[in-house]
């Protein structure tokens, strides 16, 4: 794990790069993984878009509302979209970080995936993993 970001803190501003160079925060749960962190996301999402176009983000501590912590440093970091079992070893990190919260995250997403499914609209696509290491 790395000294620069604790594990122990919630959410992270995740910060992905536009075509044209412009920021994009996304506040985001994560977890470590050894000497990275790992983030469960859609994959049809912008910030999967993003890191496939510039692999390189910055990562700030934040609130659930994206706010930054006063005084946060600004870490940057090499981003890897993974899918399969990197993805699952991702998911597994971040249930065990946010325990009975994110059980009840995940009943919710079920249900509204399958209500989406009767109604039609089955747009639910596999996650996809963002597994990132600060830079030195």
């Amino acid at each position: 794990m790395s000294e620069l970001l604790d594990d122990t803190e919630k959410y992270v501003s995740l910060v992905t790069y536009r075509r044209d160079g412009r920021p994009v925060a996304t506040p985001v749960w994560f977890a470590a993984m050894g000497d990275e962190f790992g983030v469960i996301t859609e994959t049809n999402v912008g910030k999967v878009k993003r890191i496939r176009n510039n692999p390189m983000v910055s990562i700030r501590i934040c609130d659930m509302s994206g706010n930054v912590a006063p005084l946060a440093p600004t870490l940057t970091a090499t981003a890897r979209l993974v899918t399969d079992n990197e993805a699952v070893a991702v998911r597994r990190a971040v249930a065990r970080k946010y325990g009975f919260v994110y059980v009840m995250f995940n009943v919710y997403w079920s249900a509204s995936t399958l209500l989406a499914r009767l109604r039609g609209r089955n747009k639910h696509e596999p996650e996809t993993g963002i597994v990132f290491r600060i830079n030195p």
